[in-house]
């Protein structure tokens, strides 16, 4: 696992949160101190790996595969509030 620290100033989750990169914050040159610093600012911590190729496109494959089943009810609600 690469110990770089990623210069990306925010990242955004899937539960729409958007995050500010902690290791910016400060110009500490170990995670460890990193991870400390950020413990002490308010909010949630995010610690994120970077996936490979393959494995986004995989993340992707399957998402694809899943997503009717966990959309299809508020799609099919949707559909029934506009044909009244």
């Amino acid at each position: 696992m690469s110990r770089r620290i990623h210069q990306a100033e925010l990242a955004v989750t899937s539960a729409g949160d958007v995050l500010l990169n902690a290791a910016l914050l400060d110009v500490l040159p170990r995670l460890e101190l990193i991870l400390e610093a950020a413990r002490t600012q308010p909010g949630r911590i995010f610690i994120g790996v970077s996936l490979t190729p393959s494995e986004t496109r995989q993340l992707r494959a399957d998402t694809a595969a899943l997503l009717p089943n966990a959309t299809g009810r508020i799609i099919a609600a949707r559909i029934r509030r506009t044909a009244r």
